[in-house]
């Protein structure tokens, strides 16, 4: 297993200062699949559908700062993201692919995986991911799907570098690393097979490198099953 050695640099975008609330996002949701040409026509329709009803756009209104991300929904009302997404969260909202703006609060952040747990305080449903058992190989076909720049919804396609050693958030960690496109705004989003299901979640590019960092299904599963979970810092 290899180790990272490179600068991580964390890919929420984030605006500092007393602001009344994030900017506003009103881009429609279009997914370019013009990268999907490495899959059967049949599995980039998939993946694109799959894709753009799972993933949903996130902003957070900090105590200092504001910030916008990506995240996926699971079921029971939960949505994941990375825990530099939600820093010090004083209120949390949800876009969905289909235009809905929906409330959601902080249940649990985990440093030293970048995750965080939201839950949808309206009572909705909403189609959702799956997550996949098994670790993602070498050389396998991926799919990252986010909204850099606060949208709108992208997907770009890659595939698995490795699992490598390194460190989240300055906290030592087993992560994936994807030669994807990522950009500002892909933090949280996940990271699909050509199945459209979920393997890892976006957390940092390496700087040095140009490739992203995800954080593996195992790791995500731990967590939420309550594993090193801790409240959200508060003001």
């Amino acid at each position: 297993m290899r180790r990272v050695t490179a600068g991580l640099v964390a890919i929420a975008i984030v605006g500092a200062g007393c602001v009344p609330e994030p900017p506003p996002l009103d881009d429609p949701v279009v997914f370019d699949d013009t990268q999907l040409a490495d899959f059967s026509e049949f599995e980039a329709q998939a993946i694109v559908r799959r894709a753009e009803q799972i993933t949903v756009r996130i902003r957070t209104l900090g105590c200092r700062q504001f910030g916008i991300g990506s995240g996926f929904v699971l079921p029971g009302g939960i949505v994941v993201t990375n825990r530099h997404v939600v820093d010090e969260p004083r209120s949390v909202t949800v876009n969905t692919w289909d235009g809905q703006t929906l409330e959601a609060s902080v249940e649990g952040v985990a440093v030293d995986s970048d995750l965080a747990i939201l839950r949808l305080q309206d009572d909705i449903v909403l189609p959702v991911a799956e997550l996949r058992d098994e670790p993602v190989r070498r050389d396998e076909p991926i799919v990252v799907v986010g909204y850099p720049g606060g949208g709108p919804a992208t997907v770009t396609t890659g595939k698995v570098v490795g699992l490598v050693s390194g460190e989240m958030l300055g906290e030592p960690a087993d992560v994936i690393r994807i030669d994807a496109e990522i950009r500002q705004g892909n933090s949280g989003g996940p990271v699909l097979d050509q199945q459209g299901r979920v393997v890892g979640v976006v957390f940092a590019l390496e700087a040095e490198r140009g490739t992203g960092l995800a954080v593996p299904v195992a790791t995500l599963l731990e967590r939420l099953h309550g594993a090193a979970m801790a409240p959200p810092a508060g003001c």
